[in-house]
């Protein structure tokens, strides 16, 4: 039976359990071999029903480790926070400080100031001086702390409740040590940053009173400097001076670039005037060339006659040989004539040569006396302007001597009117560290110690619940999430209208663990009636289609290994036999077979065999325990075997001899995407079904398959669905019932 490029149209209606579905979006190949699978959409996040299917098949782990990571998350959360059941708290405000020179102060200083207050709060020198305090070392939970300090260090808490606003808060069991220890550390805290600050207004008093010293000596000095420069010829202002002394080297710059300019202009004039010297001397020994010769001799009124007939006879045999033919006569008469005339001419020029060398040396004599006398006159005004142009070079280098000696007098680092404007600055600043003295601290407790009570315990219990709650549904979401990016069939809708493959069969589930354990013959019997109904729906579809393009042997593969095409090829032979075919399934899985282990068989002999042309076909087909159904192995895979699978013509003779002695075959496969046999042996079969199996199967990796097989011009027939839940898609399942023998 051969290969039909006509699909059949009426395979493609829907019907129940196992019939054939077209996709929305799919299209026909041209060349007939099955349908163009669609591009799977690459999308970057999921819907809300996706996560949720890819969830539940990931169920068992996603609640497994949202479990162990929220509980660690709570455990972690609640250590972090501090002990004790209770909090005391205080409020204390910062207020920011305008730095020396009168500037504003901007956001960093001041952050950085609160960040050092924040260290000093808990600083140890400063926990020291509390836990020294006679009403804090009488308390219960600093007398008995082996570390009181420590202890002070882990309780405390900083927090900004505003941008000004400081939290200090202590945790622990006893409200009223808690309020104790706090208004000790605050009392320190205020003396210590009181003693701290009027140390710093005084340090700062004193260095602002040597630098208002340091300005007043550079105000005398650069006043007396400038009296110098003016008296050594400098401007009024530095800038000025530097602008006149920029203009003058500008000029002087300008006038040099001259002087270099007319220097070389004098030395090309004497170069000329000495070469035309040379050549007056030399014209009495030169001679006329031809060129020179001819031109003169044109010029006179002797040969301008002769020149114009030359002319015409010459435009007369160019036209006489447009007109006539070589050899004629009178184009022979017009060459003689020309001929002639150049001889009449060259006779001529050769009588005048003697007048005409004389009148030539004359003009060439005046000529180059004209170029001397020239260059001469030249010579004298350049050399004229040439110390015109030194004269003023020295006097702009007179100028800039003295420019410069003046400028040398004048203040590098800080005129007077800085100078000025920085003692301004600096009695400024003196006068407001005077006002500083008198005002308030920059730190003020604006809230005295209170009482929070179980503030502390709440707390740590909602945070480590949100923490919980928080990281387990991250975790949840996460595995949801990779199980998404995966792209696992979960519907048989997916397969028709995400790939355009059509699906010509569904297989159910296998039944549960639990309902195998129970030992129930009748749910057993139910399960395999229903396996049994719905490979007999595809076996129906399959022979409709075989029937209406000539078809007779289908080969069984999937994209990828564990997708359940061994088990669907003998399911799919066993059923064709049933129905009266002489059936063969030929187990090409060469690397992995596994159908001898289903039928009981031996492995060998079996295919490999026979692509070696160790055994004949016919010992290799062995029969089985169901009629009308053989098989043959894989045998023992081997190099040579792979080898001879690639070359083709060993297996195209073994399907030839296959087909005239059984109705139907069917080939078990490798799978699509891990090694290439399966496209080998698809090229010599009528058509391919895929094997996909829910929640196993992935989409990229089948449409792959798909393509590769689709570009090879092998019909793609569709897939059978391998795993349907009855909850998901019962397809009918529920109406089977085994009827009565």
């Amino acid at each position: 039976m051969q290969r039909s490029n006509h699909t059949d149209a009426s395979s493609s209606s829907p019907g129940p359990s196992g019939t054939g579905y077209f996709p929305q979006g799919g299209t026909h190949n041209p060349g007939g071999n099955g349908l163009i699978p669609l591009a799977v959409e690459a999308r970057s996040w999921p819907t809300l029903a996706e996560l949720f299917h890819a969830m539940k098949r990931r169920m068992v782990l996603a609640t497994f480790l949202a479990i162990l990571v929220g509980l660690a998350a709570g455990a972690a959360v609640w250590l972090a926070m501090p002990s004790g059941k209770h909090q005391v708290r205080s409020l204390v405000e910062m207020k920011p400080y305008v730095p020396v020179l009168g500037k504003a102060g901007n956001d960093n200083d001041f952050d950085a100031y609160k960040q050092n207050q924040m260290v000093l709060i808990k600083s140890r020198p400063l926990l020291t001086r509390v836990v020294g305090n006679p009403k804090v070392s009488r308390l219960a939970v600093i007398s008995t702390s082996d570390d009181p300090i420590r202890y002070l260090e882990e309780q405390i808490r900083l927090k900004w409740e505003a941008p000004q606003m400081l939290a200090v808060t202590i945790n622990g069991d006893d409200p009223q040590a808690l309020t104790v220890i706090l208004e000790a550390l605050l009392a320190a805290y205020l003396e210590e940053t009181a003693s701290d600050e009027i140390k710093a207004r005084g340090e700062k008093r004193k260095k602002l009173e040597f630098m208002l010293k340091e300005v007043d000596r550079q105000i005398d000095f650069a006043r007396q400097e400038m009296k110098r420069a003016m008296q050594l010829g400098a401007g009024p202002t530095k800038e000025m001076n530097t602008i006149q002394y920029q203009l003058y080297k500008s000029s002087y710059e300008a006038k040099f670039k001259e002087v270099d300019t007319l220097n070389s202009q004098i030395k090309d004039l004497e170069a000329n005037r000495n070469l035309a010297e040379k050549s007056l001397q030399a014209v009495d020994n030169q001679s006329i060339d031809r060129e020179e010769l001819e031109r003169l001799v044109a010029s006179t009124d002797v040969l301008k006659e002769k020149f114009a007939e030359r002319a015409q006879r010459t435009n007369a045999l160019k036209k006489l040989k447009e007109q006539v033919l070589p050899g004629n006569p009178l184009l022979l008469e017009a060459e003689r004539s020309l001929t002639q005339i150049d001889d009449e001419i060259k006779g001529l020029v050769e009588q005048q040569r003697p007048a005409l060398q004389t009148k030539w040396r004359l003009d060439k004599k005046t000529e180059y006396k004209e170029k001397i006398e020239k260059s001469k006159a030249d010579l004298a005004e350049k050399n004229r302007k040439l110390v015109e142009l030194n004269r003023e070079l020295s006097d702009l280098k007179e100028k800039l001597d003295n420019l410069q000696k003046g400028q040398m007098a004048i203040v590098e680092n800080d005129d007077i009117p800085g100078l000025l404007v920085r003692h301004d600055l600096i009695k400024h600043e003196l006068d407001q560290l005077s006002l500083a003295d008198k005002s308030d601290s920059r730190i003020t407790v604006r809230e005295a110690p209170h009482v929070l009570l179980s503030q502390n315990l709440k707390q740590k219990v909602l945070l480590a619940l949100a923490a919980a709650t928080c990281a387990g549904l991250l975790i949840i979401l996460a595995v949801a999430f990779l199980e998404w990016r995966s792209r696992r069939v979960d519907s048989v809708e997916q397969i028709v209208n995400e790939l355009g493959i059509r699906v010509i069969g569904t297989i159910p589930a296998f039944p549960s663990k639990a309902s195998l354990k129970s030992g129930d013959p009748v749910t057993s019997q139910n399960w395999r009636f229903i396996l049994n109904e719905s490979v007999n729906s595809t076996r129906t579809m399959l022979l409709h289609t075989a029937k209406a393009q000539s078809m007779q042997v289908i080969m069984v593969s999937s994209a990828m290994q564990g997708e359940g095409k061994t088990s669907l090829a003998s399911q799919l032979g066993t059923s064709m036999a049933t129905a009266g075919l002489r059936t063969l399934i030929l187990d090409c899985d060469l690397r992995n077979p596994s159908m001898h282990k289903l039928f009981d068989a031996p492995l060998t002999p079996g295919c490999s065999e026979i692509l070696c042309q160790e055994v004949d076909v016919s010992d290799a087909v062995q029969p089985t325990s169901v009629p009308n159904l053989w098989l043959i192995p894989a045998g023992q895979c081997s190099n040579r075997v792979i080898t001879s699978l690639a070359q083709g013509h060993p297996l195209e003779t073994l399907f030839n001899r296959l087909r005239g002695q059984f109705d139907f075959i069917v080939v078990d496969s490798c799978p699509v995407l891990p090694v290439a046999d399966s496209l080998l042996v698809g090229q010599h079969v009528d058509g391919v079904v895929i094997s996909i199996l829910q929640d196993i199967s992935q989409l990229p990796k089948v449409q792959t398959a798909s393509e590769k097989l689709t570009h090879l011009n092998i019909p793609l027939l569709g897939a059978v669905v391998s795993g349907i839940k009855p909850d998901v898609h019962a397809y009918g399942y529920n109406y089977v019932k085994q009827l009565p023998a």
